[in-house]
């Protein structure tokens, strides 16, 4: 899980998650009240998961937080 600050200053954490057909995805949750996010990753696998959110900038989380879609 990492820790982060979107360009209005609100903090979110990330983690990885899967949708129900086995899609690795980012999801990401704020810190206090609010709507959830998720963005599809590549990776195939836990461990590619893992190293693909390690890689990310916090500009890059950003860039997928604002490209995201409701987590159901």
């Amino acid at each position: 899980m990492r820790e982060f600050t979107d360009e209005a200053g609100r903090r979110w954490q990330v983690t990885l998650g899967k949708e129900s057909w086995g899609t690795l995805v980012l999801v990401f949750s704020p810190v206090g009240a609010g709507d959830s996010r998720t963005s599809i990753l590549a990776a195939e696998t836990s461990f590619a998961a893992n190293a693909e959110l390690d890689a990310l900038t916090d500009d890059e989380l950003r860039a997928r937080l604002r490209d995201g879609r409701p987590w159901p």
